[in-house]
């Protein structure tokens, strides 16, 4: 009977803890050069970037197919802005999972088209109210280089531009 038990609580381990490995573990890179090679290989793995501005935590979840194509499905998290505008704030926890093209080694935040989730969504507002600021910032300029089309003349004023540099 109590070997029965012991053989029984040895299976049940060694099936949390290849469940475990399975589905939630993965290694974690150090350094670029392993992450790029994880990413390569699209093999499960963690990394944590941190360049100046901000922190991103990148997890390789594995290959998925996407219109019958196989992608590498990568989960990207805003972990900590440490610098930057306040309004960059709101990234901070947010998270997206990007489908790279198999063999590419990229960063991921860099093309959000290829990405869905909260921290895509975030980062598209931001650059949508920076492009509506320099647009009221600029608004004399861009109506005069608007209306000015050259050999044809200033649509405001009626003057005829000539352009001589060919």
């Amino acid at each position: 009977m109590v070997k029965r038990v012991i053989i029984l609580s040895i299976l049940i381990i060694v099936a949390i803890a290849t469940i475990y490995i399975t589905f939630f573990y993965y290694p974690k890179c150090d350094d670029r050069a392993c992450w790029d090679y994880k990413l390569r290989a699209c093999s499960r793995a963690s990394y944590l970037n941190e360049p100046v501005d901000i922190s991103w935590k990148y997890t390789i979840l594995g290959k998925t197919t996407i219109d019958n194509i196989e992608k590498c499905e990568v989960r990207v998290l805003a972990k900590d802005i440490k610098r930057g505008l306040k309004k960059t704030e709101i990234l901070e926890g947010k998270e997206m999972v990007c489908y790279l093209p198999l063999g590419i080694v990229t960063s991921p935040e860099n093309n959000p088209n290829i990405c869905t989730g909260q921290l895509k969504e975030e980062m598209q507002s931001l650059i949508i109210q920076k492009l509506h600021e320099y647009i009221v910032q600029n608004l004399g300029e861009i109506s005069k280089e608007v209306t000015q089309i050259e050999g044809v003349g200033n649509v405001n004023t009626g003057e005829i531009v000539v352009n001589n540099s060919a």
